[in-house]
């Protein structure tokens, strides 16, 4: 009788670890899905704000370079 409820209660112990386990993860998804949502919202909203008018340096770092290499001939890129 005493060992069916130590046996009962370590069964409920394991499954309570993995029910955790698994209620952190599928929080954890949840909070990173909402986190690359806002920053890729905010990124958007920055270069549509930004708009065309900024410079090409500030656009993305393939501009960066072409406008470096065209600028300046002895640009080196960092292997």
């Amino acid at each position: 009788m005493i060992a069916e409820a130590i046996d009962t209660a370590v069964t409920l112990g394991w499954a309570f670890l993995i029910w955790l386990t698994l209620v952190s993860l599928a929080a954890a998804l949840a909070l990173h899905t909402l986190l690359a949502i806002a920053w890729w919202t905010a990124r958007t909203t920055w270069r549509a704000v930004r708009g065309a008018g900024a410079p090409g340096w500030a656009r993305n770092r393939v501009q960066a370079r072409l406008i470096a290499r065209r600028t300046r001939p002895d640009y080196d890129e960092a292997a």
